[in-house]
């Protein structure tokens, strides 16, 4: 996974968790013992009866109704806010009876900077260890929340480590008994260091992201997208043989990820176990998972590994599958394949493909002529000496060029020689210019 992806399903992540933010915000609101009747003047629990009552009612109306009923709707939220501000200078009981009126109709609405605000000020309150946790928690959540993008305002992202740091603290000091008392879920403590640690990846500390990656993946390891966090984050620490002992496991839980399959197989070619990374490929193909890159990168083993047949049988499957396009990569990788397996037939094959298409690589054409004469297809041979022959000018060509000029004419007279073209053949052996090949000439010359 690389940054952009992994930036992606952060921002999928916590786009999907605004709305479970809201739902669950608003049930342990509503469901905790905030403030009895008896705790707060009835004056005012009565007008918290009053606006909770009426608030329910609006937000149960249809869209035709509160376009219609749009500047009542205005007078409640106003009295709502009225009401809040009026219970700050009162007892804990009553601006937390107020502030949970008040945070449901700015969570209603998705003001997360302004509910952000609410709970930061009662978490100055002296509350009670559950609620302590409840607003924690919620905190964190509203601030990374009130981020419209990953990549926005890193001090957003410094608050919900700041809270979800302090919610660990509360809740790594439980047993089991109180853990399950406040209703501290192992998928609730997952879901948090998987937040704390994207918090900390978003703040460029790799290293602080790390624990609570872990951790997450440790209480939930059947649930993708914490693997995902913790192995993008062992990828860019490169940390590589964490890296690969994760995903050695990925590819056993998530079976049929080809992504989990291929980047094994990278994983054991930076620890420089090619023979691992061969083999994980394999397996790859095997289950048909195998990527373009998978297919270009196992070819490339194979030959490595001196199995060059089978890397003929990877660059081919490929093509047929259309992943691997066939262009000049292919064809010069599949072409050293055949010459490599000695298969110079079909070696020429793979030249004349590739001619077919437009496409020649460098000295394509002296490869294709030489294998024309080792192949004994003589008639084919002179042709392609002829055209290699054609404009070389030797007149003022240093020995080096004279002598691949002498090797071309050379052969292409035993080309002629070899279909009784003995005159041609003469003609081509009397132009040699070199000392080396007029010796290699005379006894040809002899039998003319």
């Amino acid at each position: 996974m690389n940054l952009i992806s992994m930036k992606q399903g952060i921002s999928s992540l916590l786009s999907g968790s605004v709305w479970q933010l809201i739902l669950l915000s608003l049930v342990i609101l509503l469901s905790m013992p905030l403030a009895q009747a008896q705790q707060v003047p009835a004056s005012v629990y009565s007008r918290y009866i009053t606006l909770t009552t009426a608030f329910a009612k609006m937000s149960a109306q249809d869209d035709k109704q509160k376009k219609a009923k749009a500047e009542s709707n205005k007078i409640l939220t106003d009295d709502i806010t009225e009401f809040y501000q009026q219970q700050q200078d009162h007892s804990v009981e009553r601006q937390l009876l107020a502030s949970n009126l008040h945070l449901q109709v700015l969570l209603n609405k998705e003001g997360y900077t302004e509910s952000y605000q609410v709970v930061s000020r009662l978490l100055n309150l002296p509350l009670e260890l559950e609620q302590q946790l409840t607003f924690q928690q919620l905190a964190a959540q509203l601030a990374a929340s009130a981020n419209k993008t990953p990549d926005t305002n890193k001090k957003s992202w410094a608050l919900v480590t700041q809270h979800l740091n302090a919610w660990f603290k509360l809740v790594d000091k439980l047993d089991d008994k109180q853990r399950q008392t406040y209703k501290i879920t192992l998928d609730q403590q997952a879901s948090n260091a998987a937040l704390l640690a994207q918090a900390y990846y978003l703040q460029d500390k790799l290293t602080a992201a790390l624990a609570p990656s872990k951790r997450a993946y440790k209480l939930a390891p059947k649930k993708e997208s914490y693997l995902q966090l913790l192995l993008a984050l062992l990828q860019r620490l490169e940390h590589r043989k964490q890296l690969n002992k994760h995903l050695q496991i990925a590819v056993v839980d998530f079976p049929e990820s080809k992504d989990y399959w291929e980047r094994l197989a990278y994983s054991y070619l930076s620890l420089e176990q090619n023979k691992a990374a061969l083999s994980t490929l394999a397996i790859t193909r095997n289950q048909g998972l195998l990527t373009a890159q998978g297919y270009r990168v196992l070819a490339s083993l194979y030959l490595q590994q001196q199995q060059p047949r089978l890397a003929a049988d990877v660059y081919i499957e490929g093509a047929d599958k259309k992943l691997l396009l066939r262009d000049l990569a292919y064809f010069k990788g599949l072409s050293n394949a055949w010459l490599m397996a000695r298969e110079r037939s079909k070696a020429l094959d793979v030249l004349a493909q590739a001619e077919r298409a437009g496409i020649k690589f460098a000295k394509h054409d002296q490869q294709q002529a030489q294998l024309l004469y080792l192949e004994a297809r003589w008639s084919e041979a002179e042709l392609a000496y002829t055209d290699l022959l054609k404009d070389r000018d030797t007149k003022t060509a240093d020995e080096k060029t004279l002598l691949i000029t002498d090797k071309w004419r050379f052969l292409l007279a035993v080309s002629q020689i070899e279909q009784g073209k003995k005159v041609l053949a003469k003609d081509n052996l009397q132009l040699l210019q070199t000392q080396q090949y007029q010796s290699y000439s005379k006894g040809w010359l002899g039998q003319l």
